[in-house]
């Protein structure tokens, strides 16, 4: 049977140069059925409710989540997009509502709260129970009422339980004797925001008076057990729906040919639009998310509405406003759309490139097709070494588990932040009560003159401390941010550190709110970077950098075969040289531009070292050109190995064979931790990209990657295979030693 939408984007596609792949179709249904809500023993009220509602058996999988908080254990809920994983922890928090329970409902963010309510106050009100929001948009006339008469289900976000504890009497009152706490999209909390609600969630166990049982749901979670413990402190019970979505989707890969991924995305969009298809593109950058629609708009006449972090919260909301109510039919997102933030029936989801994990696209793909019409998600593949690799093997791809999340409870940038907040909020501290990585900043805290300290005993410098709290910035990050100011002073943005040094080095092209920026100035000790607005341009920018590891203190090492790997606290310096400027359409290098006085910038975070033998190469640049494109290999291996993004890693690489993979964020974000332990995967991963490939010695479908810092020089990628394959048939440990000669990154 001829399918019209796959035929659209195929001549699209076509047209361009590209091609259709792959197009594979998937149909499930209804989860498995369990009792009614009557025989499901519920009170009388919430089994009226549902019935009114619809709900005329609970699928086995929720009524299993009901039994397992009926004793008392803690659990996480993990089933696909569209099953019922909400109601799967609402009937419990209800139930306990009923019983004369407290309840704490957590999402990642502000917005996806609010847009939740109104389906859980629909099952409440009629089981006569009170949800309230409480955030930093709650008027305070309602914020007074709150405190006043608690709800029994109060829903909030990370942010509003990490300022109200720390500043405020009164969320402190409001959370003591709260029973349970649920975090729903809990595979939102990894990397480094899962660090800060992991300490969150510390601190509201504390205020609570420490008796809360915790709720955890998510569609896309490869290591529940192991995350919801470094979440939470205890080791949940899983409960499992149904992995996959409901309903029919169509997959369909796109081979990109000559075409830029940016073009490609941006004609796919366009083509959707026009066939009266509401479509929803995704990118992982803010810059491209501008530019592809600036390319949709400029070459294929669509308009495209573009939703990304960066932009102020009413605008955001405009366009889910308007993509919802069918006013907006084209838009070009980040993440920030890959939640449940409701945005009505999407016909089309086009991806830019692959995403940066399983996970993550069996979010974005859940997203298409819902309340019972068939969804299309045609993903784009294009020099890209783990697209090349899976474009040779796609239905591997889509039999796929999701990756484990990852997240470093050790992070001290993010445990400075939590244990000046906890001393703010209770007045003091005993230091052998608290948990190993809190115990661990003590020093600092009070070297910083965040705290004193009288024996084991830490109490809070007040001003200083508070300070300290407001002028992190949040628990989304942990470096500094720059403040993006254009002419005459007005802030219109920020960026956070380090990735400020790639997106705001001077003569970079910035895209923010539709409009292009130049900048003309960054200064680090200042956090400032200063634009100046320009017209139309035809080109972006890219920096020209070095990385080196200053100091590497061991944490823990283990050997695998002959290479000795040490997980460790690294220093990272970066120093962006200078940067090159590139075709908008193609990507093609126009120039390259030096500085004349690089710019310098260091941190610590967590990492992985290892030493890998030399074949046989001669001279340094040869050799390096080896382990240079070896440590690419490695990187883009993370992705399918670990579920690791390539901007949650970087690399750095040595002449003397030694090569570290270190997370990107200061302090760590714990994916380094994930290729420490699975290292064997990721070098099976990049040995085959390394072999399968069949250009001369290095491409974008192997060992190029769009974030070195040098503009993908010294790589080659026999000479790579020769060092892998060498290390596989040694005999005897290869000695460690310490990284020697120049670095290239």
């Amino acid at each position: 049977m001829r399918d019209h939408v796959v035929e659209a984007l195929g001549r699209e596609a076509e047209r361009l140069g590209g091609k259709i792949s792959y197009v594979a179709e998937e149909s499930h249904g209804d989860p498995e059925p369990g009792p009614s809500p009557g025989d499901a023993g519920l009170s009388p009220k919430l089994a009226a409710a549902l019935e009114e509602l619809g709900y005329s058996r609970l699928y086995k999988f929720q009524y299993e989540s009901l039994e397992a908080w009926r004793r008392g254990e803690d659990l996480i809920i993990v089933s696909g997009t569209g099953t019922g994983k909400t109601e799967a922890f609402m009937i419990p928090v209800l139930e306990g509502a009923l019983r004369g329970e407290r309840s704490i409902i957590i999402y990642p963010t502000k917005a996806l709260a609010r847009d939740q309510v109104w389906r859980l106050s629909k099952i409440a009100s009629r089981a006569g129970v009170r949800v309230e929001v409480l955030d930093g948009d709650t008027p305070k006339s309602v914020r007074s009422r709150i405190y006043a008469h608690p709800p029994e289900v109060l829903v909030t976000n990370p942010d509003m339980i990490h300022y109200g504890l720390a500043f405020s009497h009164s969320f402190r009152d409001l959370v003591k004797g709260v029973s349970n706490v649920v975090l729903d999209e809990v595979h939102v909390y990894r990397g480094v925001f899962g660090s800060h609600v992991r300490w969150v969630l510390y601190r509201l166990e504390r205020a609570s008076g420490g008796n809360i049982r915790f709720l955890m749901a998510g569609a896309t979670v490869g290591n529940p057990e192991v995350l919801g413990e470094k979440l939470t402190g205890r080791r949940p019970r899983v409960v499992r729906g149904p992995s996959r979505r409901r309903g029919s989707v169509v997959h369909i890969m796109v081979d990109a040919g000559r075409a830029s991924r940016w073009s490609m995305a941006a004609a796919l969009l366009a083509a959707a639009e026009r066939a009266g298809l509401k479509t929803l593109c995704f990118v992982d950058s803010q810059q491209m998310a501008e530019l592809v629609a600036r390319i949709a708009s400029k070459r294929f006449g669509v308009e495209a509405a573009v939703h990304r972090a960066g932009l102020p919260a009413e605008a955001r909301k405009l366009v889910e406003d308007g993509f919802r109510e069918g006013r907006i039919k084209a838009v070009v997102a980040t993440p920030t759309l890959e939640l449940g933030v409701d945005i009505g029936d999407l016909d089309v989801i086009v991806l830019a490139h692959l995403p940066r994990s399983y996970s993550s696209y069996l979010q974005r793909a859940g997203r298409a097709g819902r309340r019972g019409r068939k969804g299309y998600v045609a993903t784009i593949l294009a020099d890209d070494a783990i697209e090349a690799y899976f474009l040779k093997r796609p239905s591997e791809y889509l039999k796929q588990e999701p990756e484990p999340s990852f997240l470093e409870p050790g992070n001290r940038e993010v445990a400075r932040l939590h244990l000046t907040a906890l001393l703010l909020e209770s007045g003091g501290a005993a230091v052998d009560d608290l948990p190993a990585p809190l115990k661990g900043v003590v020093r600092e805290v009070v070297a910083l003159g965040l705290a004193s300290s009288r024996g084991r005993f830490l109490r809070p410098v007040w001003s200083r401390a508070r300070r300290y709290v407001e002028a992190q910035g949040g628990i989304r990050f942990t470096g500094p941010l720059v403040r993006i100011v254009e002419a005459g002073g007005r802030e219109i943005g920020w960026r956070e550190l380090p990735q400020a040094l790639y997106d705001l080095h001077p003569g970079a092209i910035y895209y923010h709110g539709g409009r292009t920026y130049l900048v003309e100035r960054l200064d680090l000790e200042g956090l400032r970077a200063e634009v100046r607005r320009l017209g139309d341009v035809t080109f972006y920018t890219k920096p020209l950098y070095t990385v080196d590891i200053v100091s590497v203190d061991p944490l823990e090492e283990r050997s695998s075969g002959p290479l000795k790997l040490v997980y460790a606290d690294v220093k990272v310096t970066v120093v962006v040289e200078g940067f090159v400027v590139k075709e908008e359409y193609t990507g093609r290098t126009i120039s390259e531009n030096p500085y004349p006085k690089p710019i310098a910038w260091s941190y610590r975070t967590k990492g992985v070292l290892t030493r890998y033998p030399n074949p046989g190469i001669p001279g340094v640049e040869e050799a390096l050109s080896a382990y240079h494109a070896l440590e690419h290999a490695l990187i883009h291996a993370a992705r399918p190995a670990v579920g690791a993004a390539d901007t949650d890693l970087g690399g750095v690489s040595y002449p003397s064979g030694h090569i570290v993979i270190y997370d990107s964020a200061p302090g760590g974000n714990g994916a380094s931790r994930l290729v420490f332990e699975r290292f064997e995967r990721v070098e099976d991963i990049a040995e085959t990209i390394l072999a399968s490939c069949n250009c001369q010695d290095g491409c974008p479908r192997c060992v190029y990657s769009p974030y070195c810092g040098n503009n993908n020089k010294l790589l080659s990628r026999r000479r790579a295979l020769k060092v892998l394959h060498a290390r596989m048939h040694m005999a005897r440990e290869l000695k460690l030693g310490y990284p020697e000669g120049s670095p290239v990154a």
